[in-house]
């Protein structure tokens, strides 16, 4: 029996696919096991630290740097079929799968980009053809919308602290030319000039002057952002590429055939970068089934006994995106779905994969706990109780100090 450890927005079709998986191998068995994404990575390492039995894991960007280092992960270089599968995938996703030295310690899982999804029919009928290209537009089209009567809060900023959040700050930080961290993982964001101050003050001013954000969207991490678009009552926001899916392709979308993504828009222009993920799964380093804990995961995140990449094949069309191997994209039924995902305007979709880049700062062992507090210090200035200026730099000061810890 392998113990498999997930969390709860999974691929619809992972069970499904990985119960075909052991019907072809009736000799493994699986007991799956999964949290909430916000409660994941307590409950890991809860469970790490206590040493429960377990054998296939999968892990947040965020995370594997600490629990490689903390020897929770087993290194699976050498391992056969492992060039192969990394070889396969993007240079993103694969610099998603190592440690800190270099060691590769996972199977690349889940990838994307986060652009900008608009309602198209709502911007039409303020007057406006085209998205965003920066900042200043945005504010415009979002008080034209308000004042229209379109929305009364049309922009969600989905800035709720919590793990793995304020994937709307990464991105228009990277669209506007900017990083948190250098090379060496040194905040770089309260040097003078940085353009962390100009977007925060500009996120400030959509909540607090403008009105054109609700004062509960802190309470929002992006998955209910994604909720609200799809059920209608969200109708801008910062999505993950694979969330044009839900929008307008399920069924029970509101929303179908009203959705556009765009181009991130920073302080100036929306064509330099936006953030993405890069998300892995391995074996626990104490598992005692690794030959079929690596065979069972091999099957699940790269290709089955056959060689053919199925699992991920079907999580890349159940998910409308998310995958980390560029020759699935190309599959045709692929190219269907994306067609229907952008109501057969994909290239700004396409220009976003090629974007797209990971945060800086989340390979060392310090940063899931610097998170919470920068979204804390971050979300203090949203609601005017600091200064920006403070909450920036407070933020680098905690970075220096764990980072010297």
């Amino acid at each position: 029996m392998l113990n498999f450890r997930a969390w709860e927005r999974y691929p619809a079709s992972d069970i499904p696919e990985l119960n075909r998986f052991l019907d072809r191998n009736p000799d493994l068995s699986i007991q799956w096991v999964s949290a909430p994404f916000g409660r994941y990575r307590d409950a890991m390492i809860a469970e790490f630290v206590a040493r429960t039995p377990l054998d296939i894991v999968q892990v947040p960007e965020t995370e594997l740097a600490g629990w490689a280092d903390s020897n929770w992960l087993m290194p699976l270089d050498g391992l056969p079929g492992l060039d192969g599968i990394l070889k396969a995938a993007t240079p993103t996703a694969v610099a998603g799968t190592k440690a800190l030295d270099g060691r590769t310690v996972a199977l690349p899982f889940l990838s994307d980009a986060f652009g900008f999804a608009y309602d198209h029919e709502v911007l039409t009928k303020a007057g406006f053809g085209k998205p965003a290209r920066n900042l200043d537009e945005l504010r415009l089209q979002m008080q034209a919308i308000k004042k229209a009567g379109l929305e009364e809060y049309p922009l969600s900023l989905a800035t709720k602290k919590q793990p793995g959040q304020f994937w709307s700050l990464w991105a228009t930080l990277y669209a506007s030319g900017g990083e948190f961290f250098d090379d060496a993982n040194a905040p770089l964001f309260d040097r003078p000039g940085h353009p962390l101050e100009a977007i925060l003050d500009w996120y400030v001013a959509a909540i607090n002057d403008w009105k054109v954000t609700a004062p509960d969207d802190m309470q929002r991490d992006w998955g209910a952002s994604r909720t609200g678009i799809r059920s209608g009552t969200v109708k801008f926001g910062y999505m993950a590429q694979y969330a044009l899916a839900e929008f307008n392709v399920w069924p029970d979308s509101k929303a179908a055939g009203k959705i556009r993504m765009g181009l991130v828009p920073g302080l100036e222009r929306n064509d330099v970068a936006t953030v993405g993920y890069a998300h892995s799964v391995g074996l626990a380093a104490t598992t005692k089934e690794k030959d079929a804990a690596w065979k069972t995961l091999r099957a699940y995140a790269g290709p089955d006994e056959t060689g053919v990449f199925t699992i991920p094949r079907a999580r890349l069309l159940s998910e409308g995106g998310r995958s980390p191997y560029p020759d699935l994209i190309a599959d045709p039924a692929v190219g269907e779905l994306v067609n229907r995902m952008n109501v057969g305007d994909t290239a700004d979709f396409n220009r976003l994969s090629k974007l797209g880049r990971q945060r800086k700062g989340i390979k060392t062992t310090w940063y899931p706990e610097w998170e919470p507090f920068m979204m804390a210090q971050f979300q203090e200035a949203l609601i005017k109780k600091t200064t920006v200026k403070a909450a920036i730099a407070a933020s680098a000061a905690e970075a220096r100090r764990l980072a010297k810890a």
